[in-house]
């Protein structure tokens, strides 16, 4: 018992300090993705919505130059994941759809939650791409009658509320 008084006390002070969620679209496909909790990622959420031309690289990213700068914070992250959301230098917005080790720095701006079918989705060119502000769902209800809190994918909390998974930012994952 006083194990999920911890897990719920836990779960509920994460959903307060909520990652802001958003929507990645690419033709008809919507990929929820969060922005991390930094300058960074408020910074590009100030800008949302937004649509792009994001142009091809190497065959494992999307890139598009910003006209104005935002903050940064770079590091070398060693690996970069598909469906990872960075900032190259202070303009440059990068979609990553391949995972692969890298030895450049860049600032996180945030990952899109499952990014299975991102590469087909973004192809082989060009792409357009809209960013725009996600919806988050109050668990804190859930959390009080202690519904269906699940340990899932690397590890990751959901909770199941009226049937539907979100994750601890309140954001619906599929």
């Amino acid at each position: 018992m006083k194990r999920l008084f911890i897990l719920v006390f836990a779960l509920s002070t994460m959903t307060l300090m909520a990652q802001t969620p958003i929507n990645i679209i690419i033709g008809s496909k919507t990929f929820t993705a969060t922005l991390v909790d930094s300058e960074t990622g408020e910074a590009f959420a100030a800008l949302l919505p937004l649509s792009v031309t994001m142009n091809e690289l190497n065959g494992n990213e999307k890139y598009h130059y910003q006209s104005s700068s935002l903050p940064t914070a770079a590091y070398r992250p060693g690996t970069i994941h598909a469906g990872d959301l960075m900032l190259y230098g202070n303009n440059c917005v990068v979609l990553f759809y391949e995972t692969f080790n890298t030895s450049y720095s860049y600032t996180r701006i945030g990952a899109i939650d499952n990014p299975s079918g991102l590469a087909s989705a973004l192809g082989s060119g060009n792409v357009s791409v809209r960013f725009e502000k996600g919806e988050t769902t109050d668990l804190t209800p859930a959390l009080s009658k202690g519904e269906g809190v699940k340990i899932l994918r690397n590890g990751q909390l959901y909770i199941n509320h009226n049937g539907t998974m979100y994750n601890v930012q309140g954001v619906k994952v599929k």
